[in-house]
């Protein structure tokens, strides 16, 4: 089986080289109009992220033997990482690499922690709305503390705003962190279960009322068809997040899978039906180990 790191350094040739017939369909475009390069460009760009979303598959199907990689072989991650087109989705799910198990109260105090911090970022943006002059960094962050480390110093409201977006984004990493562990995994389980059965019951209804309307007239048919294609793209999505929710935490979908009422269709909840097509690689550790040595040897 191809190592994660071979699979990455292909896919990033790839991105180079669609990347690289971008720029030469752009400048064409650029000097002559053409229908047929902005088709090209299209498809292009839709090839570039289909790969993109396959990476982020891959890390996920893979993650034992990327925190592997991340352990034993960090400056080769870094390489990845640092590249220019394969890099940036690798990072993405770079902090799935801090995850680590936090016993039940005190994921729930942590969770009320963030919930806060949340709080505070949310007013502390409202209160720069109409704001005029430079924001005062003491005065902020002894209001919202959640702001410290992020607003140093004195600046205008733009930088500031910067600012707060990146401690945002920091606190939503964390928080996921923290819902992916084994005591709060089911909240976005049943969140996003109760999605897809929305979106799957949208789909049938959409997809009676396009049989129904079929051959009674163009107008009707296209709206119907639009309508499913609709609910199937959110239905899709929310299949996705679930699905990478479940991959984030290798450990509790074995778990979930290896249920003695597994096999039992009746007995079987919603997300454990789900989860059945799901099957992260597992890694056995030395065999990799030796197989990382020979590449990087040979």
């Amino acid at each position: 089986m191809m190592l994660l790191i071979e699979y990455l350094e292909e896919a990033a040739v790839f991105l180079h080289e669609k990347k690289a017939k971008i720029r030469k369909l752009e400048r064409q475009f650029h000097n002559v109009y053409d229908g047929d390069l902005k088709k090209e460009m299209s498809s292009t760009w839709r090839e570039i992220g289909k790969k993109r979303g396959e990476v982020i598959d891959q890390l996920l199907l893979n993650l034992e033997e990327f925190r592997a990689l991340h352990k034993y072989f960090p400056e080769l991650l870094q390489v990845i990482v640092e590249d220019e087109d394969v890099g940036k989705v690798v990072s993405k799910k770079i902090w799935l690499l801090d995850f680590k198990s936090v016993p039940p109260q005190e994921a729930s105090l942590k969770l009320d922690q963030l919930m806060e911090w949340r709080n505070q970022i949310k007013d502390a943006r409202e209160s720069l709305r109409g704001w005029v002059g430079k924001v005062n960094s003491r005065s902020m962050t002894v209001k919202y503390p959640v702001l410290r480390g992020f607003i140093n110093q004195d600046m205008i409201k733009a930088d500031a705003l910067e600012a707060i977006k990146h401690a945002e984004k920091v606190v939503l990493k964390e928080g996921w962190l923290l819902l992916i562990s084994d005591s709060l995994i089911k909240i976005p389980i049943a969140k996003f279960m109760a999605k897809i059965n929305q979106f799957r019951y949208e789909e049938s209804v959409a997809k009676a009322q396009l049989v129904r309307v079929t051959g009674k007239g163009t107008i009707a048919e296209t709206a119907a068809q639009r309508k499913l294609e609709e609910v199937s793209r959110k239905k899709n999505r929310y299949e996705r997040i679930l699905r990478q929710i479940l991959l984030a935490n290798p450990e509790y979908l074995k778990k979930i899978k290896q249920k003695k009422n597994w096999l039992s269709r009746e007995k079987s909840g919603g997300a454990e039906k789900f989860a059945q097509e799901i099957t992260p690689h597992s890694l056995k550790e030395r065999v990799w180990l030796d197989e990382m040595k020979k590449k990087l040897d040979g």
